[in-house]
């Protein structure tokens, strides 16, 4: 299994998924947004996400099978989630992320903003980008990193390429309210298809190890 040591002290400004909502609403109180360009495009993306986070967390509903698998197995992870307050994808994916940890306390999830940890950020590009949000699972133990997700649900990158496809013209802000749509009405399911794969795959690899050693 490919792993990486995760080294806890690199860790910048670690939130709780209740502190780093705070933070949010803080942010919206002042007019602000999170990361390093205080634009007023992601203000303003800041302040509509909180009612989106909202929403979300309303909504969601933990997937059955993956309520179980977790439940059955109780895995002493740790999952880091890199995102920004103006994500349009993180606002629909963290509070999702928050709802499964709520259900599994051998979980840990910690927040982390993108740009006050670029070094962690690296280790998990996408395509050569700073994508987010960023999910890393690793082991509490051992310190490995056991896999990566982001930063985007497979089915919904699916939906926004096939988009792009047949709307060559189509502008940034008209794909964006686009995936915004195809994320209410998925409510969570693609997020939770692709991390149910990801958690059998990396408890049947820690069922090999433990056998081999």
């Amino acid at each position: 299994m490919n792993t990486l040591t995760f080294i806890e002290p690199a860790l910048v400004n670690p939130l709780t998924y209740d502190a780093y909502r705070n933070l949010v609403e803080e942010l919206v109180e002042q007019q602000q947004t999170s990361g390093n360009e205080q634009t007023e495009q992601r203000i303003a993306f800041t302040k509509l996400n909180l009612q989106r986070m909202k929403r979300v967390e309303k909504q969601f509903t933990m997937l059955p099978e993956l309520k179980q698998l977790l439940q059955q197995n109780q895995p002493e992870w740790k999952w880091h989630v890199l995102v920004e307050s103006w994500c349009g994808d993180g606002v629909q994916l963290l509070p999702a992320i928050a709802g499964i940890v709520a259900e599994i306390p051998s979980i840990a999830l910690t927040v982390l903003l993108r740009d006050e940890n670029p070094g962690l950020m690296d280790t998990c590009l996408s395509n050569g980008s700073r994508a987010i949000p960023k999910l890393i699972c690793v082991d509490a133990a051992t310190g490995e990193r056991l896999f990566t997700w982001g930063s985007r649900p497979k089915a919904i990158q699916e939906q926004v390429l096939q988009f792009k496809e047949n709307n060559p013209t189509a502008s940034h802000d008209e794909l964006v309210q686009q995936v915004q749509l195809w994320y209410a009405k998925d409510r969570s399911q693609a997020l939770q298809q692709d991390l149910l794969e990801l958690v059998q795959q990396a408890l049947a690899n820690t069922a090999v190890e433990a056998e081999i050693a």
